[in-house]
């Protein structure tokens, strides 16, 4: 079996190499590396997909499936985002988080990755 249920729900997010352009000096940074778990698309819907994956701060784990009890392979990274449920779409077809959910709209995961990749294209490095 498919350690993700058959679907392919983890996205990598990832900065690549690059560094970071302060007024007088440039500092390198590291590679910075993290997922984002979506919601099941219809086809996930319609065969009773299962959710295997837990996000808790940078690790995310994933479960086999069809062993419920076996323990989880755990991975670390620099952010785990989850985005599988939690939200309401609003009348533009944004997903915003539900109030005291752990769900990570755009927004989050900008703030974590997307501003950084920006600024060092802005800064002119390959990201």
């Amino acid at each position: 079996g498919n350690l993700f249920g058959g679907s392919g729900l983890v996205q990598g997010i990832g900065t690549g190499n690059a560094a970071s352009l302060r007024p007088t000096v440039m500092a390198a940074e590291a590679v910075c590396v993290g997922v984002r778990v979506r919601p099941f698309n219809e086809r996930e819907n319609s065969l009773g997909a299962t959710v295997c994956i837990d996000m808790d701060g940078p690790t995310t784990s994933i479960r086999k499936v069809e062993e419920p009890d076996s323990v989880p392979t755990n991975f670390t990274f620099d952010a785990s985002f989850w985005s599988h449920d939690g939200f309401e779409n609003d009348d533009d077809g944004y997903s915003r988080p539900l109030p005291g959910s752990n769900y990570a709209d755009q927004s989050i995961v900008f703030e974590a990755f997307g501003k950084r990749v920006l600024d060092n294209a802005w800064a002119g490095y390959h990201c």
